[in-house]
């Protein structure tokens, strides 16, 4: 397979599993706070890494399309 392919691949590979561990960790902070108050510390603490893993999907996801378009451009 050619270089870029790979990159590609890559690339959507760990797209694709931050996404899935991201959702992983909004459900569980979900199902914590459904308990009430006892569930207080576990949705703070998940919620504080589920943002970053929102934060690097969308990061990562525009920086795709970001550099996508550059190479696209005539130089």
């Amino acid at each position: 397979m050619r270089e870029n392919v790979v990159s590609k691949s890559r690339h959507y590979g760990r797209l694709a599993f931050m996404s899935v561990v991201t959702a992983c960790l909004l459900a569980f902070v979900f199902s914590q706070a459904a308990k009430g108050p006892a569930g207080i510390p576990a949705v703070v603490i998940y919620s504080f890494a589920a943002g970053f893993g929102l934060e690097f999907v969308c990061a990562s996801w525009t920086g795709r399309e970001r550099a996508g378009r550059r190479s696209s451009l005539p130089r």
